[in-house]
């Protein structure tokens, strides 16, 4: 599921005590690392921050001020070298993730990836979490090692794709106990920015209701009052409003001739309200089913209506081509800023609603055979 930037990013909030010294990072690492660059990454509601220190007798330090709580990322980068390989092992990759707020923080290890930091109070909360996932974190990079090693391991031309999915049952029982770990920390601290985080994460993409609703109630008022606490209020209410039952809201959008359809000038019709782009590799990827779909049911009072998220006409015309679809294509070229998913706060795609002919909504984000599925009930 693609994601807009803007909500990936939204930074965990609340000034911390001594916001107005701002932060001072510390990092003492091998010597060995002596003229390779140390950046630091981290994302606030107003912007994206990136800096950099060179590591010198095994040191390096950052200075900086932030309004809120964050989660930044820092990552040793070796020194560039003539023909150097990417390299696709895990285990080398020298990053770590932590809890930026404004104090003092200290790095400590021979490397990025193994370095103690510690620092305010959300990460002494993410470090009593690091705890409790070590273990099963290694096993989840082990696995991943193994996952890699299948691809690299595949023959050219060979297209199938069992290799690799024969690890899925493991990881998707270690993503299970990894999401026991979670909801306990959330359970034992609600006042947590990291459990904020952990909330914000596992509810990005498009909203399950009856999910993001239970998630809300672990968290504390302070919590919810953080402005990721409050978007993610806005998120419920949003998904509240275009929820299984609703009247779906009307709009008018222009066509790929510049003609403009209303969405209730379809009523009468089973529609489906498809938000997509051509530069969406999900979305290509569901248009066969869709298609599939309509071809099956377009002569039993049932129609299609997409909402491209294109910034450009182009791609949009040359995607629906070539992608053969032959149902009503709308947009305004605006890109995320497009005004019906605005209207119903979609920011990821692919999603989907599909509407009864009165114009209620009585499935959201039906995948693959799940719209065929839904479409058989209802018309036989």
């Amino acid at each position: 599921m693609l994601k807009i930037l803007v909500t990936a990013v939204i930074g965990l909030s609340a000034c911390s005590v001594n916001a107005q010294t701002g932060f001072s990072i510390s990092g003492k690492i091998s010597a060995k690392n002596d003229g390779q660059k140390v950046m630091l990454e981290y994302r606030t509601a107003e912007r994206e921050v990136t800096d950099s220190a060179v590591v010198k007798n095994g040191t390096f330090s950052f200075k900086g001020k932030v309004n809120a709580v964050v989660k930044a990322y820092l990552n040793l980068k070796p020194a560039e070298k003539k023909g150097m390989a990417i390299n696709d092992d895990f285990s080398a990759r020298n990053y770590q993730t932590f809890f930026l707020e404004n104090t003092k923080i200290s790095i400590v290890g021979t490397q990025i990836a193994n370095a103690t930091i510690k620092g305010g109070p959300a990460q002494a909360d993410y470090l009593i979490l690091k705890s409790r996932l070590k273990s099963l974190e290694a096993k989840q990079m082990a696995l991943n090692e193994q996952v890699m090693a299948s691809f690299r391991n595949k023959k050219e031309g060979d297209t199938s794709e069992g290799a690799p999915n024969k690890f899925a049952p493991q990881l998707q029982l270690l993503y299970s106990e990894i999401g026991k770990v979670h909801n306990a920390f959330i359970q034992q601290h609600p006042d947590s920015y990291v459990s904020l985080d952990l909330i914000n994460e596992r509810n990005e993409g498009a909203v399950e209701l009856a999910k993001l609703k239970s998630d809300l109630k672990l968290l504390s008022p302070r919590m919810k009052s953080t402005p990721t606490g409050r978007n993610l209020l806005a998120r419920l209410a949003m998904a509240e409003k275009t929820g299984i039952g609703q009247q779906a809201m009307d709009f008018t959008q222009n066509d790929t001739k510049g003609q403009p359809v209303t969405l209730s000038g379809l009523r009468g019709k089973y529609v489906l309200v498809d938000f997509w782009a051509s530069w969406c590799a999900p979305c290509r990827e569901e248009n066969p089913s869709v298609l599939k779909a309509y071809n099956k049911f377009k002569d039993r009072n049932f129609e299609i209506i997409s909402v491209s998220l294109d910034d450009k006409k182009e791609p949009w015309l040359k995607a629906i081509e070539a992608d053969g679809l032959p149902w009503i294509q709308v947009s305004d070229l605006k890109g995320w800023k497009n005004a019906v998913a605005r209207l119903y706060g979609v920011t990821s795609v692919p999603q989907n609603l599909l509407l009864d002919p009165s114009g209620k909504i009585v499935a959201k984000n039906l995948r693959g055979e799940e719209l065929n599925a839904e479409l058989v009930k209802i018309f036989n």
